[in-house]
């Protein structure tokens, strides 16, 4: 599919948006400028998690599988719509 050039009225628009816009779709049309390309793999560029996120992560994951042992532990449909009321209000749930 063949995009369009877009044209900006700089009396409707703004000149400075008009000559933003322009600049931008531009870049692309400049002689000797090569659109960088894009890496497969990019995950090698991602920032490596640190040891606080990993932990962060493993916490949230711990209360998650808590939540739904206590989830899974209700006897019938109304039971578990009362613990989940419980647990949006934040009232502590027990643990056994």
């Amino acid at each position: 599919m063949r995009a369009q050039p877009m044209v900006l009225n700089p009396g409707a628009t703004g000149g400075i948006v008009a000559l933003i816009a322009e600049t931008l779709t531009s870049q692309s049309r400049q002689p000797g400028r090569q659109a960088r390309p894009v890496e497969a793999n990019a995950e090698s560029r991602a920032p490596r998690r640190g040891l606080l996120d990993r932990v962060n992560d493993w916490f949230w994951r711990q209360e998650q599988r808590d939540i739904e042992a206590y989830l899974g532990k209700a006897h019938d449909i109304c039971d578990l719509e009362a613990r989940i009321r419980s647990l949006e209000r934040g009232a502590p749930f027990p643990y056994y």
